[in-house]
């Protein structure tokens, strides 16, 4: 423990003493010559325009722009300079007056617009910029929606390891859970997530919901968050569209290798780490078969004997058999925590076949393993006991103390090919596979207050938990872009792609014991079977497919003044399916076993099967120690199946109205059939049939060059899930309640309104306000059902009448060297977003709390997950000339509605909090690169609770309680 103690002081004092060395090394870089830089983007589409040549007029100098359209020119003398962008196709542009100073590097951004015809080269005077995430506000300026977007080097520079982390910088949107994204406060059914603009599966078993963290972060171009709906999108996301493109090939050969390590100062090496038990490939995240269910019961329904229904030797033995077929270790053990650590490897090329034809690719390997771990974290669980207005607190059920140990493995591979001709357009293939495995042990222990019986007795209760979590996502694609000059160059783009995403969770088991101190210091340990879940082995496993395919057609032409117009119109078709599988094994004990059970789990289950045969020959039930109880795998409703289809046609217009003012709007029919149910052929089938029109329609006003006002209205809908839709009852394990889908449930439809103004300073620099308002019909709000008389609560789902959303944003990047010259390489970025929903709750929740005591109970809530206000501030650094680096990030977030409350015990809230990260990278030569992070910096506790505000009080109540560490991390990069 000395030596890891020892590596965690030198690694934040290396740290430390690394970033103060670079700040002061760069704030004294004194030469004689200076350099510029910058990044040339294409003025149509806004990418990067690799190849283009940047040459200073007069002198032997100058550079070519790499695959992302950076450049840089080193070297260079003091004095005032004129410079000369070139490309074949491409208007020449000129930039005079750039002032060179020594020890100094001056950065001149420029956009370039396809040549027309012969013309004379476009002069413009030097502005000092500092952004070089240029080509996406290029693209969201000539955006035809409200967009916003990161870009894979932000990314990096961020320290964000997946994707959804790197949506947490993007304004607006929030993650919950760590996977699940949230845009102007909505998710799951109101957000739709896609991988290159293909719809990607969920395979949660609650929620229509991609988990984003799913996807490596460097395997990201960029992150662009849609946020109003045009007819060429889905009509299903209301939130936001979240569409992740992937990388792909580079115009030249490039090869990237980066490998890292890190420390937690929690996790790693820390005595107290536990785990459940693992296999020989859990360092690639998939079981080997370890925790795969026994052969012997892998297939449909399998009659197995209770205990009471043994007769003979022969049912006897095929009970042991069956029963001893499972693994016996039953709880979490001690394990090391080792540092996390990670690997990647990328290479592509483009090759010139001939003159005319070229094929591009691009691979990509990523592997992680990291180690996180609670070790004192707090849990509760509390009641409303009496009148709502006159108590003074909640009664506590238990409260405790939650010890959990993660390793989680995650890993993916891309590769793409591409074949491109002039005349023919191009198409391309391309294949990811994202891979993530989760070993988990926990252990809780604490006071079970519901059974104080005294104020000095209580019974403390003891919870292990083992489990083993794999998803997976695998996808095919193939597109294909065309531009028919013969046809007024119409372009015809189209695109096929199928998805499967898994999420597979073998032999999880739950053990739960209770026990009391006697009067003599001794342990009686009991199992509390009627208030608590027995002791079981759980299995799960889902996966959803989505094979989709669509096509599109844009038809240029010219209107009044020679201005540019385009008709786009195609359709789509999507089939999604949908598999769902659980099964839960209870154990079974002897009352002489348990009355022997002192506290020793593996002597428990040393006594599984048959233990003595021979006092009782003649009772082969009585033989018995532990079995396995065959009760909760004869349900049929463990097993449903979905599928839906859907098939759209859209058309729309790009035209300008007037000289500044342009249109964007049509519509979007789609249609869509919806079927969920189980094996069980007598259970009702859920079903959905609907036919959509959905309008949208888009202003956007040029205030000046570099200055758009933006209005629109759209209609767009949210449908139910699979198992939302299925009307029959089931017990969900994992939980604990009962479940009961509606087939009587409608889609919800969505008028939404948003206006957004915003100001495109300079290249890679913005300022925008945005405002919106949505208004649901029939949302789909989860309810208790208060008739419903069993122990457990039974779960449904029901619309609404009504719900709102609205709210502004605010948003600003700009370098700092308007303050002063010194500051040239500072940059700030900022958003500010502020939410308010109002979702009406379901009138039997309102009559249940009127029942338990709430007189006057609030007939609006929240949506779950949102928040009220999310911020973010970035300060980064860079200084091209020593190739340094250095960005401090800092997020927070408001209040969010976690789980409603049964009866009239108070909702439960995740609690906001703040977070500050840091990373700094130093280039090394030519090729590498070494940089340092420290992530969480703050360390906040993580709390979920309950809030009793009334007459008496106003007072907080722990659900959960948890910190998760500071995490320090090293890295190297090599790039060719």
């Amino acid at each position: 423990m000395a030596v890891f103690t020892y590596f965690k002081h030198k690694i934040m004092q290396t740290t430390f003493l690394y970033t103060i060395t670079l700040l002061i090394v760069n704030f004294n870089f004194a030469q004689e010559t200076g350099s510029i830089s910058g990044v040339v983007v294409d003025g149509e589409f806004g990418d990067g325009l690799a190849g283009a040549n940047v040459l200073i007029e007069g002198e032997m100098l100058g550079a070519a722009a790499d695959m992302n359209g950076l450049y840089s020119i080193n070297n260079i003398k003091p004095g005032a300079y004129t410079l000369i962008f070139s490309m074949i196709g491409y208007q020449v542009n000129k930039v005079t007056n750039v002032e060179v100073k020594a020890g100094k590097t001056i950065k001149i951004d420029i956009v370039m617009n396809a040549q027309a015809y012969e013309t004379d080269a476009v002069e413009i005077t030097a502005k000092a910029l500092t952004n070089t995430e240029a080509s996406l506000l290029s693209h969201r300026q000539k955006s035809v929606s409200v967009s916003d977007a990161i870009s894979a080097e932000e990314i990096t520079k961020s320290g964000s390891g997946d994707a959804a982390s790197a949506m947490t910088k993007v304004t607006g949107a929030s993650v919950v859970g760590g996977k699940y994204i949230y845009v102007r406060g909505l998710g799951e059914r109101y957000s739709t997530t896609t991988i290159n603009g293909a719809e990607l599966p969920s395979a949660d078993p609650d929620k229509k919901s991609f988990q984003l963290d799913l996807i490596p972060s460097n395997m990201l171009n960029n992150i662009n968050t849609i946020k109003t709906f045009t007819p060429d999108k889905p009509g299903t996301f209301t939130g936001g569209l979240v569409d992740v493109t992937l990388k792909s090939y580079p115009e030249k050969f490039t090869v990237s290798v980066n490998t890292s390590v890190g420390y937690n100062s929690i996790a790693t090496n820390n005595e107290n780490f536990i785990l459940g038990n693992s296999g020989g490939t859990d360092w690639l995240g998939i079981d080997d078969g370890t925790r795969e269910m026994p052969k012997a019961l892998n297939g449909g329904k399998i009659d197995i004997p209770r205990i009471s229904a043994v007769k003979t030797k022969e049912q006897a033995a095929y009970l042991d058999k069956i029963s001893k077929s499972f693994n016996k270790e039953m709880k979490p053990k001690a394990a090391n925590a080792l540092p996390n650590s990670s690997f990647g490897l990328s290479i592509g090329n483009t090759t010139i076949l001939n003159k005319n034809n070229s094929i591009g690719y691009f691979g990509s390997l990523t592997w992680g393993q990291n180690y996180s771990f609670v070790d004192n974290g707090e849990v509760g669980r509390f009641k409303l006991v009496g009148n709502l207005n006159d108590v003074s607190g909640l009664e506590s059920e238990f409260s405790g103390i939650d010890i959990k140990g993660i390793r989680s493995v995650d890993w993916g591979v891309i590769g793409n090919i591409a074949f491109k001709n002039p005349g023919f357009g191009e198409i391309k293939l391309s294949y990811m596979r994202t891979q993530s495995g989760e070993s988990t042990g926990r252990y809780m222990y604490g006071v079970r207050d519901r059974d104080r019986t005294t104020a000095s007795s209580s019974t403390t209760f003891e919870t292990r938990v083992v489990s083993w979590q794999e998803r997976n996502l695998n996808n095919f694609q193939i597109d294909g872009e065309h531009q028919i000059s013969s046809l007024n160059n119409m372009k015809f783009e189209w695109k096929a792609s199928y998805s499967k995403n898994e999420q597979i969770e073998p032999d999880q088991r739950y053990f739960f014991n209770v026990y009391n101190v006697q009067p003599d210091g001794n342990k009686y340990y009991s199992f509390d079977a009627a208030n608590s879940q027995p002791i079981s082995r759980y299995f799960r496993d889902l996966g959803e497919s989505n094979f989709s395919t669509q096509a599109n057609i844009s038809i240029p032409f010219n209107v009044w003044k020679n201005l540019s117009a385009k008709i786009k119109t195609g359709f789509s078709f999507s089939e999604v399916n949908r598999e769902y599988n659980q099964r839960r094994f209870d154990y079974d004990m002897n009352n002489l076993i348990l009355n022997d059970y002192a506290g020793d789990i593996d002597a428990l289950f040393n006594n599984v099967g048959i233990i003595d045969s021979l006092s009782r020959p003649s009772r082969p039930n009585r033989w018995f120690g532990i079995t396995i109880d065959n009760e909760a795998i004869q349900d049929s409703t463990n097993y449903f199946r979905g599928d839906s289809k859907m098939q759209a046609f859209y058309a729309m217009i790009d035209i300008p109205l007037i000289d500044r003012l342009r249109f964007v709007g049509g519509f979007r029919y789609e249609t869509t059939l919806m079927n969920s149910r189980t094996l069980d052929n007598k259970d009702e089938k859920g079903t959905l049939d609907n036919k959509d029109f959905l309008p949208s329609l888009n202003f956007i006003y040029t205030l000046s060059e570099n200055m758009n006002l933006r209005l629109a209205y759209t209609n767009t809908i949210a449908r139910p899930t699979f198992r939302e839709l299925a009307p029959y009852q089931s017990f969900e394990f994992v939980g604990d309640f009962l479940y009961k889908g509606n087939p009587n449930l409608k889609r919800t439809q969505i008028k939404n309104y948003d206006i957004r103004w915003e100001w495109f300073l300079n290249p890679g620099e913005i300022t925008a306000f945005s405002v919106f308002y949505k208004d649901f019909t029939n949302p789909i709000e989860s309810f208790i059902d208060p008739t419903f008389s069993d122990d457990n609560a039974l779960r449904s789902v029901k619309n609404v009448d009504n719900a709102r959303v609205y709210g502004f944003e605010l948003e600003a990047r700009k370098d700092l060297g308007f303050i002063s010259g010194s500051l040239n390489s500072f940059k700030i970025s900022t958003n500010f977003s502020y939410v308010v929903s109002e979702v009406d709750i379901p009138k039997e929740d309102i009559e249940e709390k009127k029942a338990n005591g709430d007189i006057n109970p609030d007939k609006t809530r929240p949506f779950a997950g949102q928040s009220p206000y999310l911020f973010n501030f970035n300060l980064s650094y860079e200084n091209t000339d020593s190739k340094t680096s250095a960005g401090l990030y800092y997020y927070v977030f408001g209040d969010r509605l976690f789980l409603t409350g049964r009866f009239a015990t108070p909702d439960v809230y995740e609690r906001g909090y703040s977070t500050l990260d840091l990373k700094t990278s130093q280039g090394i030569g030519n090729n590498f690169i070494v940089a340092l992070s420290i992530k969480n910096i703050l360390n906040p506790a993580q709390i979920f609770s309950y809030r009793l505000n009334n007459n008496l009080v106003d007072k907080e109540f722990i659900y959960s309680s948890i910190k998760r560490g500071i995490t320090y991390s090293i890295s190297l990069t090599y790039n060719l």
